[in-house]
């Protein structure tokens, strides 16, 4: 099962229809829009509107005949002697023409065409469309996405981009905010550091959202963004080139001479290697313990995180995902593992594939589980890219850990609960002499967790 997402299962449209039963079929012609004339439209609906004209006929009433006429009229329909009326009229052709949703929307379309005041943008409405049905689907993981919004989506599961390299947060002020500078990336080398504000890129200033801005700063490798920073008060202006971005999603340190700390922000395609590698810097540095971080990690590629369990398991069972039709598919890890004591911390927004991660070691009592209990989704969406640039997601498999559990709405309950009183949330931060989580973890594997502390 290639390309497989436990939050997103990624197929690709082929123009041969391949054997596999998860494939997208070509689907059928949609709504075209160019199909009829203005004229044509009216057309369509001019049987309808019958009774729209004759009630409001256009010019004067020219004879008293005429007036006499509809005063005649008006005292039959009263008295129910010609049996009709709009409404009834409404409810008959209603009730003998049933209309399948294709049919519904093409009269709705055409009602549009031919009498909305204003032009219609034919793409907006076919994108709503789109993501007015995966919205009302019932599964709250459903989505559509445009061209534009799958290019991205894209990028975010493989963990490379092209961009300057760095994050960034809205802040309290409503201003965007370095987060973070990647290593060795464009934005380092042009002096941008952690809480600068990005006040303008390419021109453009206040930013709506933090989408707008990464739309502007990303583009294609080779191409240059002209970005303000404010940094101090001072606004500096700089260039800088677009290069290939390498999501940094591993983190890692040694907490004392034995016992290591790494900590996963997310499951994608470049997160194994980076795995691999701080697995074997800290055990170079003389790691034979460590803390596996997975709070806030909201989970993302399934073939990341099944190659990163095989790295931690022994010979056995990794995870089963179910199908609507009662198929299970089963991965298994060699006999390769990490053999030391673990321990994972975890809290409410540890989700999916982080969950997991953390349910397979618990179930190979392999690590001790600290913190509050998990987020709880226990399912897998696939990823369809459709014939015009567009895509689906949705709700298509359910998945069960080494022991045959599933976890969905309810979460892995920690082997051992710490919560953090309220006011540890005030300022926004946590820090490591606040962090009685960690600190739990660090009791566990036997040694008491040291800070600097500040002159």
């Amino acid at each position: 099962m290639n390309n497989k997402e436990l939050d997103s299962l990624y197929l690709d449209y082929t123009e041969e229809r391949p054997e596999d039963s998860r494939t997208v079929s070509e689907p059928e012609a949609g709504i075209c829009f160019d199909s009829n004339t203005a004229e044509e439209e009216k057309k369509k609906v001019r049987r309808k509107d019958i009774l729209f004209k004759r009630l409001f006929p256009e010019g004067r009433l020219k004879s008293a005949f005429t007036v006499l006429l509809g005063i005649l009229i008006g005292i039959l329909l009263c008295a129910g002697i010609l049996g009709f009326s709009a409404a009834n009229n409404s409810r008959t052709e209603a009730a003998v023409a049933e209309l399948d949703y294709q049919e519904k929307i093409d009269m709705i379309l055409s009602y549009l065409k031919a009498y909305y005041l204003n032009d219609l943008d034919e793409q907006t409405i076919e994108d709503a469309l789109a993501k007015g049905l995966m919205e009302n689907i019932g599964d709250k993981y459903a989505q559509y996405y445009t061209e534009e919004e799958f290019d991205t989506l894209m990028e975010e599961m493989n963990g490379a981009y092209a961009g300057i390299g760095v994050q960034i947060v809205m802040n309290d002020d409503n201003k965007v905010e370095v987060y973070k500078v990647f290593k060795d990336s464009p934005a380092q080398e042009a002096g941008v550091q952690i809480k600068d504000l990005i006040v303008e890129a390419d021109g453009v200033r206040d930013f709506e959202t933090l989408d707008e801005l990464v739309s502007i700063v990303r583009g294609e490798i080779g191409t240059t963004v002209d970005l303000v920073i404010e940094r101090g008060g001072e606004e500096l202006a700089m260039t800088i080139e677009r290069r290939e971005i390498e999501t940094e999603s591993i983190y890692y340190e040694m907490l004392s001479d034995t016992v290591g700390y790494l900590q996963i922000a997310e499951f994608n395609t470049t997160t194994v290697q980076q795995f691999e590698d701080a697995i074997e810097a800290l055990e170079a540095s003389g790691m034979t313990a460590v803390i596996m971080d997975l709070r806030d990690n909201p989970g993302g590629d399934y073939d990341s995180v099944v190659a990163m369990c095989d790295r931690v398991l022994p010979e056995g069972v990794i995870v089963s995902v179910e199908d609507r039709q009662g198929g299970i598919f089963t991965e298994n890890s060699d006999a390769v593992c990490l053999d030391l004591p673990i321990v994972i911390l975890v809290n409410e927004n540890t989700a999916s594939a982080a969950e997991l991660f953390t349910m397979t070691l618990k179930d190979y009592d392999m690590a001790q589980i600290v913190g509050t209990t998990t987020f709880g989704k226990g399912i897998v969406q696939s990823i369809f890219r459709l014939i015009d640039g567009s895509g689906l997601k949705f709700t298509t498999e359910k998945y069960y850990g080494p022991k045959g559990n599933c976890i969905q709405d309810e979460g892995i309950e920690p082997d051992y609960i710490v919560e953090f009183p309220e006011e540890v949330y005030e300022d926004g931060i946590i820090t490591r002499e606040e962090d009685i989580q960690l600190q739990k973890a660090a009791e566990l594997l036997g040694f008491t967790l040291t800070f600097e502390t500040e002159e």
